[in-house]
């Protein structure tokens, strides 16, 4: 097989002023980070807010299941709007999903916004806004994904897209210090207001640039209109050449890649579940979320306020401006772990990280345990326990620059958007399970849950090693062969009940990778 990575292409000399090109595809990615940067925003209001007297007050100082039906509300809604914008995905287009988004985000704010005015019963209308937000966030993970993964330069594909969440993490540091600001300073309802009345703007900005951006190469081809996506691939990926050498490779690859999938019918869920290298490709897509939900992150990203009770720091501003901080932290922790990635496998930074996170729990919940069984509680493991929490999240951040890039690009194009269906699926269940879970497991006993996470850690370690494939260093389409050629199959094709038949996906003879060389 031609290694890609050798084949020219115009803006491997060129200045990046220079390349228009690529200046242009940049904006169009710029669109999908400002609303990751608006999902990470809003994704970590709720647990910052918690700190609010006036928001307390304005929602009848939510605890236990009404504190925890608050985050879950946003998962439940966006496990029902998943198979719609799967639906319309595949079918009207790419840009649909993001759209949606816009227009839930702000509906959704402003409806959570006026919780608690003029006798308005607060909790209800806030947790009605969180359901409206919860059906856009679910439709912009699953777009934004495919988007990314399917627009970008091959050259940089994979660390834009393992840069994807750290926009996500990026929101919720100016989340963190914009609460830092509002309830240090102000004591009324606006300290909760203003930072839920900023996403409108946010949301509006991505509601008109989505207009511009186009649609993917590779839904065109699946739609027939070839031209289209030549014309794509030459101005954007080629700098206006249409006799780019990497253009000329990229456009061939996909049409022929798309069309065997077409050829076996590979977008049907029988298909699907036939093959076992398809099964294997969504297994690996619920993998990265139950490493993503239920390693423990979700305790400290929706109840850091309750972590830091369970120790003793109760002060709203210092809970507030440690959160600002490790917000900032766990940034730069993602920012690293995007650049080691063009260089180490996504397999062997999972297998050295889990065991990292593991230790990092064990030490937060020994320190909290200390300080819980002090008849005056130590303040030595109260700030112990705040550098643990920092070391747990600034490990599990350096993971998700693959945990989040990872289920998309493993997909077949056929089968992306039915992947990300599955992945979206699971994760807006255990979302939804632990955002609950979580508040009422840490109001009936405390640090003591942190017990529940650590087998589930170890299981996780032992699934990535023996299961997770490597991808680092392929091409979308060549990602196919990895997982195809480990089963000796690519591709299963139904040609009438209980008749199966084999198509080799990839170039012929000696164009193909042997196993070995996997």
């Amino acid at each position: 097989m031609q290694d890609w990575k050798k084949i020219p292409n115009a803006s491997d000399h060129l200045k990046w002023y220079q390349n228009k090109g690529k200046l242009k595809l940049d904006f169009f990615l710029s669109v999908i980070f400002v609303g990751m940067v608006l999902n990470g925003y809003d994704g970590s209001l709720v647990s910052g807010l918690q700190a609010s007297d006036a928001w307390q007050a304005d929602l009848n100082y939510p605890s236990g299941v009404r504190l925890g039906m608050l985050n879950a509300v946003a998962f439940i809604s966006g496990l029902i709007v998943g198979p719609i914008i799967t639906y319309i995905d595949e079918n009207w287009g790419r840009r649909w999903g993001i759209r949606f988004y816009g227009y839930s985000l702000l509906i959704g704010s402003v409806v959570g916004c006026i919780a608690g005015v003029a006798g308005a019963n607060g909790y209800a209308l806030f947790c009605a806004g969180r359901a409206i937000i919860g059906f856009g966030l679910a439709s912009f993970l699953m777009t934004s994904l495919v988007v990314v993964q399917e627009i970008t330069h091959p050259r940089s594909r994979s660390s834009v897209a393992a840069s994807w969440d750290s926009y996500w993490i990026l929101g919720s540091v100016i989340a963190a210090w914009v609460i830092f600001g509002c309830t240090g300073h102000i004591t009324s309802s606006w300290s909760w207001r203003i930072p839920y009345i900023i996403q409108v703007p946010m949301a509006l900005y991505i509601l008109i640039a989505v207009q511009f951006v186009p649609e993917t190469p590779r839904f065109l081809l699946s739609k027939g209109r070839e031209q289209e996506a030549f014309q794509f691939l030459v101005e954007y990926h080629g700098n206006g050449d249409p006799n780019d050498a990497l253009v000329l490779f990229e456009f061939n690859e996909m049409k022929e890649a798309i069309q065997r999938e077409k050829e076996a019918k590979a977008e049907k869920w029988s298909t699907i579940l036939r093959s076992r290298a398809n099964r294997h490709r969504v297994g690996l897509a619920m993998l990265m979320t139950f490493m993503t939900n239920l390693s423990g992150s979700s305790i400290i990203y929706y109840y850091y306020t309750t972590v830091f009770d369970l120790v003793g720091i109760t002060d709203a501003t210092t809970q507030t401006g440690i959160n600002a901080g490790l917000s900032f932290f766990t940034w730069f922790c993602q920012l690293g772990f995007v650049y080691v990635g063009r260089f180490v496998g996504r397999r062997k930074i999972l297998l050295w990280l889990w065991p990292a996170l593991l230790l990092s729990l064990i030490g937060l919940t020994v320190s909290s345990g200390v300080f819980a069984n002090k008849d005056q509680g130590d303040s030595k493991a109260g700030v112990a326990t705040v550098v643990m929490v920092w070391v747990f999240l600034g490990v599990f951040n350096c993971s998700n620059p693959i945990l989040y890039s990872y289920p998309a690009e493993v997909q077949t194009f056929s089968m992306r958007s039915k992947g990300l269906l599955v992945w979206n699926t699971i994760t807006q269940l255990e979302g939804a399970y632990v955002t609950w879970v979580d508040a009422v497991a840490l109001n009936s006993i405390g640090w003591k849950y942190y017990h529940v996470y650590m087998p589930l850690i170890i299981i996780q370690w032992f699934l990535v090693y023996f299961f997770m494939v490597e991808t680092h260093g392929y091409t979308l389409e060549e990602i196919a062969n990895v997982f195809d050629s480990k089963d000796d199959l690519t591709m299963v094709n139904t040609l009438e009940a209980g008749e199966v038949e084999q198509n080799v996906v990839g170039l012929k003879g000696d164009d193909r990778k042997s196993q070995d060389s996997k």
